[in-house]
């Protein structure tokens, strides 16, 4: 389904600004130009449903649409998320009280910072899958056994040595699954983020003293850095709407406490400066942010493209398939991959290994 429309005016509703803007807005809606079951179809696929909420009831929009139905429903999603981090918050109490009597601070990440900071206008907006908290790795195993002890069951499957978190706890009578990490990022020979005192501070959160958060520029990094390079949403042409208006979100609140020269030379020391130049990109395109980072106008416009077109794609269809072939190459046709694959022997059989690799995925995938 073709929802590149709905994606952009949902993204023009969460980010309206000045009165020029909400006019044009209310004109959509007045003309009958937006279809809500598509947009909130897309919003639900990206975990922005509360948000479209808040930015109609803030903008009082709800007027204008009538229609009870849609109002009462997102009205409902948003009670019941806000809610969920009020649980959320009450269990980073919880475990911050487990693990403080042994020194333990836990490092409150993703979405628990955003909540405990308090850095999104409404309690309700952000949604949370888990709860990513992180203790150093010499007291990790004390602390999770700590955790353990006090009500906090392991579930799920292992995950791995070279994972930056065990499988999750979760504890009766509290809202989420707990990821605890050892690391901040998952990667196997780099640490992009240490947990010390340069990278993380105290929380601001009164109720929350004995635990750390990382510090603005460095959450904004995590969060640009686990979405694009980690997850792949760049290699892959994902707009990754959630993340890109978490950062856009952040970057507003945080506001000068940000070091950009910092952030980009973050990026720069990994090479992945022009992905957080596309990155900001489409912060831009989207969600309106402004930053001091200057960005490549046509490499930023063709993967915002790219992105929009990606989001048309049915899962398993013959385009699909040649889209993540392409896509994720160096995964799957890489020398190291084929290597293991075909237990090659030295880079001159590459090539034929290469071309037989080829043949087999033509076969499987496209002439049936």
């Amino acid at each position: 389904m073709d929802n590149r429309k709905e994606i952009i005016q949902l993204c023009k509703l969460l980010s309206l600004g000045s009165d020029a803007e909400k006019e044009k807005f209310e004109k959509e809606i007045s003309e009958g130009d937006i279809d809500w079951v598509k947009l909130v179809g897309v919003a639900n696929g990206n975990f922005l449903t509360p948000a479209l909420y808040h930015a109609l009831e803030s903008k009082k929009l709800f007027d204008l649409i009538d229609d009870p139905l849609l109002e009462g429903f997102l009205k409902e999603v948003y009670r019941n998320n806000a809610e969920r981090n009020e649980g959320i918050l009450g269990q980073l109490e919880d475990i911050q009280k487990i693990l403080a009597p042994a020194g333990i601070k836990p490092l409150l990440l993703k979405g628990a910072a955003v909540i405990s900071e308090k850095l999104y206008p409404a309690p309700g907006i952000r949604t949370m899958t888990d709860i990513d908290i992180m203790m150093h790795p010499e007291v990790f195993q004390e602390g999770l056994a700590l955790l353990k002890k006090r009500g906090y069951i392991e579930f799920g499957r292992d995950l791995g040595r070279w994972h930056h978190h065990t499988p999750r706890i979760n504890k009766k009578g509290f809202p989420a699954a707990v990821e605890p990490h050892f690391r901040v990022i998952f990667d196997q020979k780099i640490e992009y983020i240490p947990y010390d005192e340069v990278t993380s501070q105290r929380s601001r959160n009164r109720l929350l003293k004995d635990s750390n958060v990382l510090k603005p520029t460095w959450h904004l990094y995590h969060t640009f850095l686990h979405s694009a390079v980690v997850d792949k949403s760049h290699q892959r042409w994902k707009l990754a709407l959630k993340n890109v208006y978490d950062f856009s979100v952040l970057a507003s609140s945080y506001g000068e406490e940000i070091d950009w020269n910092l952030l980009y030379s973050l990026a720069e020391k990994y090479h992945h400066e022009k992905i957080l130049e596309d990155f900001l990109y489409l912060a831009e395109k989207l969600f309106m942010l402004e930053t001091p980072i200057p960005t490549n106008a046509l490499r930023g416009w063709l993967f915002y493209k790219k992105c929009l077109w990606e989001s048309t794609l049915i899962p398993e269809t013959k385009i699909h398939k040649l889209y993540t072939a392409y896509t994720d190459f160096k995964e799957i046709y890489s020398y190291s991959a084929l290597q293991q694959f075909y237990g090659l022997q030295s880079r001159v059989q590459y090539p034929f290994a290469l071309i037989k690799y080829f043949s087999y995925h033509g076969k499987k995938h496209l002439l049936r």
